[in-house]
């Protein structure tokens, strides 16, 4: 009789289990073999790659009342020609951008 152990990687030490359908744990199966990955670190992976999606957006998206401010009165505001931009902008439209990033404009005015 053959008995395997599985020892446990450092710093992975916590346990997470749950109740899924039939259904899922097939699809879930079938996408982690085709991904060649044990359905534990195929479902930790979706699942840390997603919980870092939420948490960088909801970092993003807060905004102090102050800032919401700021960013109001910036877009209230009318833009700001930059010169430079705006040469670099037609150069590339017509098909010469090496040039005007060669040749330097005047600085813009505030």
């Amino acid at each position: 009789m053959s008995m395997s152990m599985s020892i446990p990687e450092p710093g992975r030490t916590s346990r997470l289990n749950m109740r899924i359908s039939p259904e899922a744990l097939n699809v879930i199966k079938s996408a982690a073999e085709r991904q060649q990955q044990d359905v534990s670190a195929f479902v930790l992976g979706a699942a840390m790659e997603r919980a870092r999606a939420i948490l960088i957006e909801d970092q993003v998206l807060q905004l102090s009342p102050q800032a919401v401010l700021q960013l109001e009165k910036a877009l209230e505001s009318e833009p700001v020609i930059v010169p430079q931009l705006a040469d670099l902008l037609r150069s590339v439209r017509n098909g010469n951008a090496g040039a005007a990033a060669a040749e330097p404009s005047a600085p813009a005015e505030k």
